[in-house]
This record gives structure tokens, sequence and C-alpha cells, in this order.
């Protein structure tokens, strides 16, 4: 009997022992649970106040606008190179900062912009119309530009309006829907193309109000019915559009030809032109006649002669490409895939100096005959 006792007092000894473990186990998992939410509501509240900082402290105005063929800027900034795109760089920086101020902690925003144009068109534009300066200064001013601002970026968007205006549409879609981007600025008011991207924001007060359109030289039409204010600065812009014409040499020599037409092909370096009895036969090659004397050399009529000022228009677009004989001197180029320059068309001046320039150039065969331009 006593045995049965002693057995059932040590069974009940080792119950009490393994209940006895079994809470401290269990208070053990605890604290150690414990522990490992304190330290995950910790690093939660560190992230909570790091993004509250950085909505405080680095919300982003966005500026962007596009330059295309038509460029915004003034042409008194652009002449001066590097200097004038700092400058507009700086100008611009200070007129988006006094604008957002009325906005609550603008005074933290990193302000950010964007300029988007064509510069091969746009070159191509200033050599058409005359404006050699900025021509020749252009890329330096973009350079100065985008050097001056760290987050302020000039960007050559390649050929075509479209291209530009790609870029714009899917970072205004990005950029809107970015509780951080504070507010957008567009330079896009001169051209009504952007108004159906705009469309889908125009009901949604609180989003237009993150959305301003600045107004580089006017505003079109249809912009005046959207909610969006429209913003000018001045001192950074153009208050005109570039002009479409050419610079008008009515006050100089007249051109030998004001229009393009099929010109004959080079002579031999300083050969001189026989006289009209020494032409003994004509060989008929394209496009035309092509007059030879008796020793089988060309002789080509006069196209006249040209001013300085057409002859260095003529280099300036040269500067920026290799023009194409067909096209300019023939009328036309056959070549779907040709390397150099067609539009705009040379007239004027211009055509007559760069054929006399061609007729200087000798054939790489035969260099009495030729109807081919290098």
């Amino acid at each position: 009997m006593s045995t049965s006792l002693s057995e059932r007092l040590e069974g009940f000894k080792q119950s009490d022992e393994d209940r006895y473990g079994f809470l401290r186990d269990l208070i053990e998992a605890y604290n150690k649970l414990e522990g490992e939410l304190n330290t995950a509501k910790s690093d939660h509240l560190d992230q909570l106040n790091s993004r509250r900082l950085w909505q405080e402290k680095a919300q982003v105005a966005e500026a962007r606008l596009r330059e295309s063929q038509e460029s915004a800027f003034d042409e008194g900034l652009i002449k001066q190179g590097a200097v004038g795109g700092g400058e507009a760089a700086n100008r611009l920086l200070n007129n988006i900062k006094a604008y957002v101020q009325r906005h609550d902690g603008a005074m933290h925003w990193k302000i950010i912009v964007r300029v988007y144009a064509n510069l091969e068109g746009l070159l191509k534009k200033y050599a058409y119309i005359g404006f050699h300066e900025e021509e020749r200064a252009l890329r330096q001013f973009v350079a100065g530009f985008t050097q001056s601002q760290p987050l302020f970026d000039f960007v050559d968007a390649g050929q075509g309006k479209e291209r530009a205006d790609h870029k714009i549409k899917e970072q205004l879609r990005l950029f809107v829907s970015n509780l951080q981007c504070k507010h957008l600025m567009l330079g896009v008011a001169h051209d009504n193309g952007y108004v159906p991207a705009l469309d889908p924001y125009k009901t949604n007060m609180t989003t237009a109000s993150r959305i301003s359109l600045l107004q580089p030289i006017y505003a079109g039409r249809e912009f005046q019915n959207l909610p969006f204010e429209i913003v000018q600065f001045d001192s950074i812009f153009r208050t005109e559009e570039l002009p479409n014409d050419r610079p008008s040499y009515a006050n100089e020599a007249k051109p030998a030809f004001a229009f393009r037409q099929p010109v004959l092909a080079p002579v031999v370096q300083n050969h001189k032109p026989a006289a009209p009895k020494d032409l003994v036969h004509r060989r008929p090659i394209y496009p035309g006649p092509v007059y030879l004397n008796k020793d089988d050399e060309r002789v080509d009529e006069s196209l006249g002669s040209v001013t300085e000022r057409a002859e260095t228009s003529l280099e300036m677009r040269i500067r920026n490409g290799k023009l194409c004989n067909d096209f300019h001197l023939r009328g036309d180029c056959l070549n779907p895939r040709c390397p150099y320059a067609h539009e705009p068309a040379l007239e004027g001046e211009e055509l007559v100096a760069f054929a006399l320039k061609a007729r200087q150039t000798l054939h790489r065969v035969d260099p009495r005959v030729d109807h081919e331009y290098e």
C-alpha cells in the first residue's frame, strides 16, 4: 500500500515539473514575440516619420516645356550661348519659385524642369530664316541651361513634333497621379493638340488645381475653356513667333535664277571656258546637253555672282549637314535612304552659291565631263 502511494506521489511531482516547464517555455516565447513586436513597431514608426519628412521637404514641382522647331526662349539669351542658357535656367527657377510660394511648404519643394526640343529641326529653321547668331550659339545655350541647375534638363527629342509631344503626354500621366508631385507646369499652351490630353483632369478640381499652363508666346483658343491657370513669365521667352520667311535680298545683287532647276556638271578647277567658236560638239546626258570644246573639256554657262551674305548663309546650312546635290540641283532625289539634307529647299542666291560650289568639285572618274556631284 505504501509503495503504491509513493509511486503516485512521484507521479504528481513529475506532473508539476512538466506543468512548470510548460509555463516557463510559454512565458519565454511570449517575451520573445513581444520583443519582436516592439522592434517592428519601432521600424514602422521610423518609416512613417521618414515618409512624413519626405513629403514635407522633398515634394516636387514639375515644369515641362516643348520647343519642337519653334524656339520659345528669347533670342537675346540664345545668342549668349552657354552664358545665356545658364541665365535662362536661373530666371526660370526664380519665376517658378515665386509662383508656387502660395502653396504650404513650397519653400522645401524640389523644382524639376524638362525642356524637349527637335534641335536639328530648330537649327535648320534658324539657318532658313537667317538667324545665324542663334544657330551658332544654340548648342552652347542648351549645354548652359542643363549644367546650371542639377534638376534642369534640355532634351533633344529627335526629328518630328510628335516625339516631344509623346514624352510630355506620357510624363503628364505619370506625375499627375504621383502625390509627391505637388504641382505640374506645362509649357504647351500654344498647341491646341494638348487639349485632349488635359481633358480628363478638368473636372477634378483637386487635380486641376495642381496643373498650370505656361504660356511662352501665346495661348491657343481652346485652352481658354479649361480650368487650368495660365502663367506667363517675362524676360525668358519670346514674345512673338519665329518668322516663316527667309531674309530678303531685295537691296542686293539679283540672283542668276530664282527657282530650283537642273545645273550642269562641274568643270576642272581653274579651267577657263573656251570661246563659242571652240565648241565642236555636245554630248546629250541627263538632264540636258553638256557643251565640250575641242579638247573634250566642259564649257558651262555662267551662273552669275552671289553676295557674301548668301555664301555665309549656305555655309551655315552645310555645317549642320551636307546637302543633297540631286535634290537641290536637279529637283529630285531617287534615293529613299539618302543621308544628305533635303528640306528646306535652297532658293535664290543660296541655290546659285551651291551650284557654283558644286562646279568646283572634280569627278572621281573623269574630271573633264560629268553630270554627277559629290
